[in-house]
């Protein structure tokens, strides 16, 4: 009896189909989100910058920056183990490992509970900095605005 019921868990367990799924999100752009889940899996990829918008502080002149205005390219390469490369003219010019949290796990304030990217050392796991962001199939927005005083809303176009 024990080694039908032995033989019996074991089919039962290699008949699982435990594998992760890949979801397929389609998030149009007129909705983009920030939700964890959808985020990880819509953010993996190469990114290509395509603008930023920046509002000086004290002043509120507003700059419109392009890879045509700024004669830069900028990549950013997004790997499924949590690391992250951005390209500057082709050529590696940081490299960070990431991850989605809740805000209120950095600032400790209980209202804070916006989604944010969070990027960490590469070497040390370290957190350096974070940006509000939303996401859709094939645009993302960084709003380094609101976290700092010298880089705008950044958006990117995802390429195939």
């Amino acid at each position: 009896m024990k080694k039908y019921l032995s033989i019996s868990l074991l089919l039962l367990i290699s008949s699982c189909t435990c594998k992760k799924e890949n979801i397929n999100y389609q998030i149009s752009c007129d909705k983009p989100s920030n939700e964890i889940d959808i985020s990880k899996n819509l953010f993996q990829g190469k990114w290509v910058w395509v603008s930023e918008y920046y509002v000086q502080p004290f002043t509120s002149n507003v700059f419109y920056k392009t890879p045509t205005t700024e004669g830069y390219t900028k990549q950013l390469l997004v790997y499924d183990n949590s690391i992250l490369e951005f390209y500057k003219n082709d050529t590696a010019s940081q490299k960070y490992k990431y991850d989605f949290v809740q805000e209120k796990s950095i600032t400790n304030y209980t209202y804070d509970t916006t989604n944010v990217l969070v990027f960490k050392d590469f070497l040390t796991g370290i957190r350096s900095k974070y940006v509000h962001y939303k996401i859709c199939n094939d645009t993302l927005t960084l709003n380094y605005q609101i976290t700092t005083d010298y880089i705008g809303q950044q958006k990117w176009s995802k390429t195939k």
